[in-house]
């Protein structure tokens, strides 16, 4: 990160409390909400270190809106997890980005990992469930029959991969499903990542935007 991006002790501390707070209650602190947590008797002494996060591209605020500061940047450490792409939004941005796990404090992990939700149940007989956290490894091959992240006509999917003479073949783990067969070369199949691993959360939060499977 650029010198002049870098936070200061004081910003970091704000950073850190805005993004406890979001991750604790689901929703973005209000300024007061912030002064009165960190300890400023003024609302004014705090916002200096809001802008700068602003300014630093860490945070993004909504003036108008009570609750309006939204997060950017992730800590370190944290992977990204991404959510339904909307029409228009490419799928590994950071408008798409619904939730943040510190999977380095437990485990190492390839830089460019990323985490999903699962949603739906056409891969519950592979042990996969609707609100358990996938790990994707977007620079790892696939080999046939592992399970991977795909999108076919532009929406994601979360199937096993199989390969042959240059079809691709994306099966279910539920025979409620039929699988997708799609040309290798057919620019409307885009492999995203190959899943590496999982989380079960036994207190799932609700989660609304996220990819069915």
């Amino acid at each position: 990160m650029a010198k002049e991006n870098r936070l200061t002790s004081a910003q970091k501390r704000v950073y850190d409390w805005i993004f406890d707070y979001i991750n604790r209650m689901n929703m973005s602190p209000t300024l007061a909400e912030i002064a009165d947590g960190l300890g400023y008797r003024h609302v004014s002494s705090m916002i200096v270190h809001v802008n700068a996060l602003a300014k630093k591209g860490f945070i993004k605020r909504h003036p108008n809106i009570a609750r309006g500061i939204e997060l950017i940047r992730r800590k370190a450490g944290a992977i990204p997890v991404y959510g339904y792409v909307p029409a228009g939004v490419p799928f590994l941005s950071d408008e798409n980005i619904v939730d943040n796990f510190e999977l380095r404090r437990y485990i190492s992990a390839p830089a460019n990992v990323f985490g999903l939700y699962v949603r739906g149940d056409s891969m519950r007989d592979a042990a996969l469930y609707e609100g358990d956290l996938l790990f994707i490894d977007p620079t790892k091959e696939p080999q046939n029959g592992e399970i991977i992240v795909a999108m076919v006509s532009g929406d994601p999917t979360v199937k096993r991969y199989y390969r042959e003479n240059g079809t691709i073949t994306l099966k279910p783990e539920n025979r409620r499903y039929s699988p997708i067969v799609v040309d290798a070369q057919s620019d409307q199949f885009r492999f995203i990542g190959t899943v590496i691993g999982l989380i079960r959360r036994i207190d799932k939060r609700r989660i609304d935007r996220i990819v069915t499977v």
